[in-house]
C-alpha cells in the first residue's frame, strides 16, 4: 500500500475512533467527522497528484485510482451536504448556495481554469472588449458565481477606464460611469458570495430587473444587457449560454431565488439534464449517484457506491449515515445475515488488513463489527506473517486478557517459533514454545539441537539454548528440555577437566602447584561424575546420546581412585537395565561396538562402587559391608528417577 493510502487508513481511523467513543454523536458531531473524512480524503489525492507528477512509472493505473478518488470526494461532499449535515442548525439556509458551489468545485473546475486565463489574457489588451471573449469570459464568471472576478475583467473596460481618472465630466460620462458602478455593486454583491453587507436575494434580483429595464447605457450596450439578463437568472438566456446541465444549474442556484429550488434539487437536476440531452437514461454512473442523493434514495446510492469499489468510502459514509439516522441501524441484509455497516466495515478491514503491517488498523475496525468480527479477529491475526519478535509481540500484546484469543495466541507463539527454528535460532524457538507452553514442541526442539550439534560437530547450538534457559528461569523447563541442561553443564565440566589435564602435561609447575592441580582434576573429575549421573536417572536421556553418554562413563569409571559415588553408580546401573528393556535394544546394540562398550562398563562398575562404598564408609566413620549381587539388584531396582525440577549440587569454587 503506498504512503498516501497508509496516511489516509491512519488519518480516517482516528476520526472512525472518535465517532465511536461518543454515545451521542450529533448533528454536528456527525458533519464535523465528515468534514475530517473529506480533508482526509483531499489530502490523500493532493499527495497522489504530486506522485503522478513527478512519476512516469504506471501513471496510468495511477491516473485511474485518481480518478476514482476524485470521484469518491465529490460523492461524499455531496451526501455531507444533503444527508448528513440534516438537523444541523442554519443546514438548509444556503444549501443552494452550497450546491452550486458544489458543482463549482467537482464539476466545473475545468471552466474555472479556463475562464481564469481567459481573463488574464484580456486584462492585458489595450481594448478587451472588442476581443469576442470579453463578454463571454465576463458572462461565463457570473454563471459560476464569480461576481468579484467578473468585476475586475468588466473594469478593464476601455469606457470604463477613461472615466475614473476624470476629476470633471460630461452628463452622458457620468450616466456611463454610474451604469458601471451599478453594475459593480451587484457583481460584488452576488447572491451565495456576498459579506455582511451583502443584500438579501429579492432585493438584489429586484435591482438587476431595474438596471436591465430603466438603464439606457444597459440597454445600448448588448453585452451589459445580456450581462444583466443572465443576473436576473431568465431561463431561456441561461440555456443560451450555458453549455452542459450542470453549468445551467449551477448558474441557476447561484442566481434564482433559493426557495423556488429549496428541496426539489432532484428536479432541476433532471430538468437541466434533459435540456441537452433526450432522457436521464443516458446518465453516466457518476451523474446517476448524483441524482440518487438529491432523490434522498439511500439505498440506490449506497448500492452504486459499492458499486465504485473504493470500500474506504462505503465504510465510514454507511457508518456516518447511521449515526445520522438516515440508514437504520439494526436492519439485516437477507444474504449475509449482518447490517449494512458491519459487511462495508469487514470489506474495508479485511482490504486494509491484506497490506503489510496494517493487521492493527483492520482488528479496530473488525471490534466493531458485533457478527463476524470475532472470527475475523482471529483469521487475521493467524495469517498475519510474523517476520520479528517485536511483531510477534505487538500481536500477543493484543491479544493479551481476551478470552477468545487463547488459541490464537498459542498459534501466534508456535508460529513464531517454527520460523525461527527454520532460521536455525534455536534460543529464540525455545523461548516462544515456552511462552505459549507447546511442551511436546519443546521435546522435539531439544532432539532437533542435539541432530544439529552432531551434524556440524560443535556444541555451539545447545549452549545457545542453554543460556536463554538459565537467563529466563520463570519459564517452564520440561524434563527433556532439563535433561539437555544437565547434559550442557556436563559438557562444560568435561572441557574444564581436559584443560587441567593439559596443564598437569606441561613441566613447567613445581611440585607444590602439581600437587594443587592434581587435587582440582579430581574435584572436577568428581563434579563431572555426579551430572553424569544425573543424567542416566532421567527417563527423558536422548537415544541419540546413549554412545557418547556411555564412552563419557567409561573414562570416569577408568579413574583410580573412583570419582563415582555409590548412587550415582546406582543410577548408572539402572540405566543399563532399562536399555536392556528397551524396545530397540538390539538395534542399538546392533553394533558390536555398542555392545562391547557396555560389557566394559559393567565390568568397571564393581571396582568402582566398591571404592566408592569404602570411601563413603571411611568418610562416615563406619565400616561396610560389600553388599551381594541380590542386594546390588534391589538397590538398583529401588533407584529413584531425577524428576525436571530437580537440582545437584553445583561446583564450588
Amino acid at each position: 500500500m503506498p504512503r498516501d493510502l497508509r496516511t489516509l487508513v491512519a488519518t480516517s481511523f482516528d476520526v472512525f475512533m472518535r465517532a465511536q467513543q461518543t454515545p451521542q454523536l450529533g448533528a454536528f458531531g456527525v458533519a464535523r467527522a465528515s468534514r475530517e473524512y473529506r480533508e482526509a480524503l483531499k489530502t490523500c489525492i493532493f499527495a497522489l497528484e504530486d506522485r503522478v507528477e513527478t512519476q512516469a512509472v504506471n501513471a496510468a493505473e495511477e491516473g485511474e485510482f485518481l480518478d476514482l478518488l476524485k470521484v469518491s470526494l465529490a460523492i461524499w461532499h455531496l451526501c455531507e451536504l444533503l444527508l448528513l449535515r440534516r438537523g444541523a442548525r442554519g443546514a438548509d439556509k444556503s444549501l443552494a448556495y452550497d450546491l452550486a458551489l458544489w458543482l463549482q468545485e467537482h464539476y466545473c473546475s475545468t471552466l474555472l481554469e479556463k475562464t481564469e486565463s481567459e481573463s488574464e489574457r484580456l486584462k492585458k489588451q489595450q481594448k478587451p472588449e472588442q476581443d469576442a471573449a470579453f463578454w463571454t469570459t465576463i458572462q461565463s464568471m457570473v454563471m459560476t458565481g464569480n461576481g468579484p472576478n467578473a468585476w475586475s475583467l468588466l473594469a478593464t473596460h476601455s469606457s470604463y477606464k477613461s472615466l475614473v481618472s476624470r476629476a470633471i465630466m460630461s452628463v452622458t460620462a457620468t450616466s456611463t460611469k454610474s451604469s458601471f458602478q451599478a453594475v459593480q455593486k451587484l457583481l460584488l454583491t452576488m447572491p451565495g458570495r456576498a459579506e455582511d453587507d451583502g443584500a438579501e436575494w429579492k432585493h438584489w434580483n429586484d435591482t438587476c430587473q431595474y438596471l436591465l429595464n430603466t438603464d439606457g447605457f444597459v440597454k445600448s450596450n448588448a453585452g451589459l444587457t445580456t450581462l444583466l439578463e443572465i443576473m436576473a437568472a431568465k431561463e431561456d438566456v441561461l440555456k443560451t449560454h450555458a453549455s452542459t446541465w450542470y453549468e445551467l444549474m449551477m448558474a441557476m442556484l447561484f442566481l434564482d431565488e433559493p426557495k423556488t429550488n429549496a428541496h426539489r434539487y432532484e428536479y432541476l437536476m433532471a430538468n437541466c439534464f434533459r435540456v441537452y440531452n433526450s432522457d436521464e437514461t443516458s446518465m453516466g454512473n457518476f451523474d446517476c449517484i448524483v441524482l440518487a442523493i438529491m432523490q434522498y434514495d439511500i439505498q440506490s446510492a449506497v448500492q452504486d457506491i459499492i458499486a465504485l469499489g473504493f470500500s474506504w468510502m462505503a465504510a465510514h459514509l454507511v457508518d456516518l449515515l447511521q449515526k445520522s439516522n438516515t440508514l437504520v441501524a439494526d436492519e439485516l441484509l437477507p444474504q449475509t445475515d449482518c447490517t449494512l455497516r458491519e459487511r462495508f466495515l469487514l470489506q474495508y478491514a479485511m482490504e486494509i488488513g491484506a497490506s503489510s503491517s496494517m493487521w492493527q488498523f483492520a482488528v479496530r475496525y473488525y471490534e466493531y463489527c458485533p457478527k463476524f468480527g470475532a472470527i475475523a479477529i482471529r483469521s487475521a491475526l493467524t495469517r498475519e506473517p510474523l517476520q520479528t519478535d517485536y511483531k510477534t509481540e505487538r500481536l500477543l500484546s493484543y491479544c493479551h486478557g481476551k478470552q477468545i484469543l487463547a488459541e490464537t495466541q498459542k498459534h501466534i507463539t508456535i508460529q513464531r517459533a517454527q520460523e525461527c527454528k527454520a532460521k536455525k535460532a534455536y534460543a529464540s524457538a525455545l523461548h516462544w514454545m515456552l511462552r505459549g507452553n507447546h511442551l511436546d514442541q519443546v521435546d522435539a526442539l531439544c532432539d532437533d539441537i542435539l541432530l544439529e550439534c552432531d551434524d556440524t560437530n560443535s556444541l555451539t547450538p545447545l549452549h545457545e539454548a542453554v543460556q536463554f534457559m538459565e537467563a529466563h528461569t520463570e519459564l517452564a523447563r520440561p524434563q527433556k528440555l532439563a535433561w539437555l541442561v544437565w547434559y550442557r553443564e556436563f559438557q562444560l565440566v568435561l572441557d574444564d577437566l581436559e584443560s587441567l589435564r593439559q596443564q598437569l602435561k606441561t613441566d613447567e609447575f613445581l611440585e607444590d602447584k602439581r600437587a594443587g592441580l592434581e587435587s582440582k582434576v579430581r574435584f572436577v573429575s568428581m563434579e563431572a561424575a555426579k551430572r553424569l549421573g544425573c543424567l542416566f536417572s532421567s527417563t527423558e536421556a536422548p537415544k541419540v546420546l546413549r554412545s557418547e553418554v556411555l564412552q563419557q562413563a567409561e573414562r570416569l569409571l577408568k579413574e583410580s581412585p573412583t570419582v563415582f559415588g555409590s548412587r550415582h553408580l546406582y543410577s548408572l546401573m539402572a540405566y543399563l537395565q532399562q536399555l536392556d528393556r528397551s524396545f530397540d535394544h538390539q538395534q542399538f546394540y546392533s553394533s558390536g561396538s555398542n555392545k562391547q562398550l557396555k560389557d566394559r562398563i559393567e565390568s568397571l562398575i564393581s571396582r568402582n562402587l566398591a571404592e566408592a562404598m569404602l570411601q563413603e564408609a571411611t568418610a562416615s566413620g563406619r565400616s561396610v559391608d560389600l553388599p551381594s549381587r541380590q542386594v546390588t539388584s534391589a538397590l538398583v531396582a529401588q533407584q529413584q528417577y531425577l524428576i525436571a525440577d530437580e537440582t545437584f549440587t553445583p561446583m564450588e569454587d
